[in-house]
């Protein structure tokens, strides 16, 4: 029997507001284990957000799915679609349905504004918890009303949470505001040994040029800085012999061109000499078994963003063993080791 497992008939039910666990934005896979992860202990409810959502409205029992995923017998997990984050109607109605024992709500609360609208009216009925991120100073003043409206602050790094408690720090939380932070399982990345399978992967991904391989996994919007990190390779391989950088490649995992991002196309073609800056694109989605064999072709992760809640390439990098190379800025200092006294 799992530690700590309740039967379902003696769970504390919690209503999940956050993207739809079904599909692969950070916000849904990490709520997606958090889920998983604890449904032997609480019975879920996802309002499950998206652009647009195709199946808005509907509901779907994933629990059979995460019976077999767990190990349990009786887990208790639903999601309901919805377009957003749903509104105020649809989370009334769920409320009434499920009859919750608290409510848990995810990402920037400005996408949230209709939901603090009514908190008086939720906590009447069951606590608010917010699993929050901020980044980086100046200290989000303009958030303090969302904070001072939860029940808890559950913060994802140790940035969030000094600046959580410093916009509180007229209206302090004592014992309520706690760093949580994102957690990898280690069934899913992990370092890969004695693998046919893998070295076919890595034969394919990089063919004969895999003396030295960077990756770089994220989508491709602004902030992401793919450009710097072309130029930083380019600059990294023209300190090498020429022989040496021929044998080494960039991989990054993500579009070649995107509206809100960078034709890397053409940043490749201005910046690089095709024989010696090898940079490969990659838009192929993979399941956890080839994500997993993607992070050990590498030796390093290289990851440049300004601004970054957390960083979860960087986190499933690190469990597959893979040095990171990123900023010392939002959740991936986090990851970076660094060591005090204690």
């Amino acid at each position: 029997m799992k530690e700590g497992y309740v039967p379902k008939d003696q769970r504390k039910k919690i209503i999940m507001l956050s993207d739809d666990i079904r599909t692969q934005s950070g916000v849904g896979n990490m709520a997606k284990e958090i889920i998983i992860n604890s449904s032997h202990h609480f019975n879920w409810v996802n309002l499950g957000g998206a652009v647009k959502h195709p199946e808005a409205g509907q509901g779907f029992d994933l629990s059979p799915e995460i019976n077999k995923i767990t190990g349990i017998t009786d887990a208790n997990v639903k999601v309901i679609a919805a377009n957003g984050y749903g509104d105020p109607a649809m989370l009334r109605a769920i409320i009434a349905q499920e009859k919750p024992d608290a409510i848990v709500h995810f990402t920037d609360p400005r996408y949230w504004q209709w939901l603090y609208a009514m908190e008086n009216e939720i906590r009447q009925q069951c606590p608010l918890i917010f699993y929050t991120i901020w980044d980086d100073l100046p200290y989000p003043m303009w958030n303090r009303e969302f904070y001072r409206s939860d029940d808890m602050l559950l913060c994802i790094s140790k940035q969030t949470k000094n600046l959580v408690e410093n916009v509180l720090r007229d209206h302090p939380k004592p014992g309520l505001v706690n760093y949580v932070p994102h957690g990898i399982d280690e069934k899913k990345y992990f370092p890969v040994v004695n693998d046919f399978e893998f070295e076919a992967f890595k034969e394919r991904i990089l063919g004969e040029n895999k003396d030295f391989t960077v990756l770089h996994v994220s989508r491709n919007i602004r902030r992401k800085n793919q450009s710097d990190i072309i130029l930083a390779w380019r600059t990294f391989l023209d300190q090498l012999p020429v022989e040496k950088a021929k044998k080494c490649t960039l991989l990054m995992k993500t579009e070649a061109a995107f509206e809100h991002g960078t034709d890397l196309n053409a940043v490749i073609d201005s910046l690089c000499d095709p024989e010696i800056h090898k940079v490969k694109i990659i838009n192929e989605r993979f399941d956890d078994k080839g994500l997993n064999y993607l992070y050990n072709c590498s030796d390093a992760h290289m990851f440049m963003t300004d601004n970054e809640g957390w960083g979860l390439g960087l986190t499933e990098s690190l469990t597959a063993g893979r040095m990171i190379i990123a900023p010392v800025q939002g959740g991936m200092q986090d990851q970076m080791r660094f060591e005090e006294e204690n």
